[in-house]
């Protein structure tokens, strides 16, 4: 779906609704804004950014033992001498 869109003067525009309710937008959420080259912008909703990155992050980390991680084996060691 396409919209026509202008740019006030103090650099704001109105996502028409239809926009918003495709895209997912409700009123007061937060975006964040990037240009992708030139006259080209993109929005992303930070709440998808945000469940994106848990997922990655949830995936990457599964299975992952604390105790098995070298890291905290050194500071655990190096706690115990002091």
């Amino acid at each position: 779906m396409n919209e026509t869109v202008s740019v006030d003067s103090k650099g704001r525009l109105v996502l028409p609704k239809k926009i918003r309710l495709e895209a997912g937008i409700d009123v007061n959420h937060r975006l964040v804004v990037r240009a992708t080259g030139i006259g080209r912008v993109e929005l992303l909703d930070t709440s998808v950014l945000m469940a994106r990155a848990q997922e990655i992050g949830s995936r990457k980390l599964a299975g992952w033992d604390e105790a098995d991680h070298e890291a905290a084996a050194y500071v655990r060691r190096s706690m115990k001498k002091k």
